[in-house]
C-alpha cells in the first residue's frame, strides 16, 4: 500500500439501516459512486474509493526515477 500526503479523502455516506444490516452508497468528492451491503461491503467500498484517490494523486502514475546498478 501506498503511503499518503495528508491530502484528506471525502467520502459521503448514504447508509440504510435494517436491524444489525447495513446498505447504501459511498461517494467521493468526484462522483465515483460504490453501492455495498453489509458491514464488510462498506468497508470494501470505502477500500475502493480510497485507492481510486491514491491513483489520482499528482505524480502518481509517474514514479520517480529508480536507481539503477551499473
Amino acid at each position: 500500500m501506498a503511503v499518503m500526503d495528508d491530502d484528506p479523502v471525502l467520502i459521503h455516506l448514504d447508509l440504510t439501516r435494517a436491524g444489525d444490516s447495513l446498505t447504501g452508497h459511498a461517494r467521493n468528492d468526484q462522483g465515483t459512486t460504490r453501492p455495498f451491503s453489509g458491514r464488510l461491503g462498506l468497508l470494501a467500498a470505502l477500500d475502493a474509493l480510497v485507492a481510486e484517490a491514491e491513483t489520482q494523486l499528482p505524480g502518481a502514475d509517474h514514479p520517480g526515477p529508480t536507481k539503477s546498478t551499473p
